[in-house]
């Protein structure tokens, strides 16, 4: 899919972003470099920022401190037959038509009406994933997903009742905040805090009974991103990212739920700071064990030592187990 990902990618929707309000009125390099940082990744500065400066696509002028558009008025451009076919191919991924109401799958279903679909879900099968992932096609199941995703988007109370992970029943207001995936689990959770708390909470979508929106909205300002940066730990993991096979590439698409800052050593060495708290721990290990050689852990020393107990565990496993080498 290289063809497709080169077309309104990423890094396109960024300069997009900055041509259209360098269109409005000239604006400064710092606030060219907050565009990217607020629609682009952490890393996405290290290769946008560098040809706009230098002229390299022609795109701005610069008249000593700040820039102006030179691609003239912004334009809407229509979605292309690839782009349907993978819109289409999509629509069959039953995570994917969680966010979205009938009405809406309906319409996204005739607007590619024309189109090939690419591939099915049953081309893939995830052999680093648990099987007993969420019912994504449980109507009981696509129904809170929706309540709770308006909730979050209106900021809204709603009354939850679900089985904890030790099988108790619970029953509580909430304000939901955040909706998670996790790869590994193959299961959504909600990031919630109960009425006058100030706790962050990780709720199973898939233990949830009952879920009710509440006639009570959150009217004073609430910083999230805040709150998740304070339950981080002092330290964050240190990787040195070394970019052979596109390691650097795939480990920024991987960690891309982590925040976390990248800077380069050399022409070849990238150093990847990635912030987490206890409840990311686990996978973030598991993630980071999956890039073998090309990743190396730095710190912190709480960190690393899980990483050579699980290692020194897989190579005890390996030496007792019956295989056997063919000749």
């Amino acid at each position: 899919m290289e063809l497709f990902s080169e077309l309104y990618n990423c890094y396109y929707q960024v300069v997009d972003h900055i041509l259209k309000e360098a269109s409005a009125h000239p604006i400064s390099q710092k606030r060219i470099q907050a565009i990217c940082g607020e629609i682009g990744f952490a890393e996405s500065s290290f290769y946008i920022l560098p040809k706009l400066f230098d002229g390299t696509w022609h795109l701005l002028s610069c008249d000593g401190t700040h820039y102006q558009s030179l691609a003239g008025e912004p334009q809407s451009l229509p979605l292309t037959l690839l782009q349907r076919s993978w819109l289409k191919s999509l629509l069959l991924e039953p995570r994917f038509c969680l966010f979205f109401t009938e009405e809406e799958q309906e319409a996204l279903a005739r607007y590619t009406e024309d189109a090939k679909v690419l591939w099915r879900p049953k081309d893939f099968h995830y052999f680093d994933q648990y099987a007993d992932g969420d019912d994504y096609t449980s109507p009981t199941y696509r129904a809170h997903f929706q309540i709770l995703l308006t909730a979050i988007q209106k900021r809204q109370y709603v009354h939850i009742s679900y089985h904890s992970m030790k099988g108790h029943r619970i029953a509580h207001h909430y304000l939901p905040l955040k909706l998670e995936y996790s790869a590994k689990n193959d299961q959504f959770r909600l990031l919630a805090i109960p009425e006058y708390s100030h706790i962050l909470q990780n709720i199973n979508l898939k233990g949830i009974q009952t879920v009710t929106l509440l006639s009570r909205f959150l009217e004073e300002d609430f910083d999230f991103a805040a709150m998740i940066r304070k339950s981080y730990y002092h330290e964050p993991v240190r990787l040195l990212i070394k970019n052979q096979r596109n390691a650097l590439e795939r480990a920024m698409l991987h960690f891309a739920n982590y925040e976390k800052k990248t800077k380069k050593i050399d022409e070849n060495t990238w150093e990847c700071l990635i912030y987490y708290n206890s409840s990311m721990e686990t996978e973030l290990l598991i993630e980071v064990l999956s890039f073998g050689p090309a990743i190396q852990v730095l710190g912190p020393a709480s960190f690393l030592n899980q990483v050579k107990y699980r290692l020194s565990r897989q190579i005890k496993l390996f030496a007792n187990s019956s295989y056997v080498t063919p000749s």
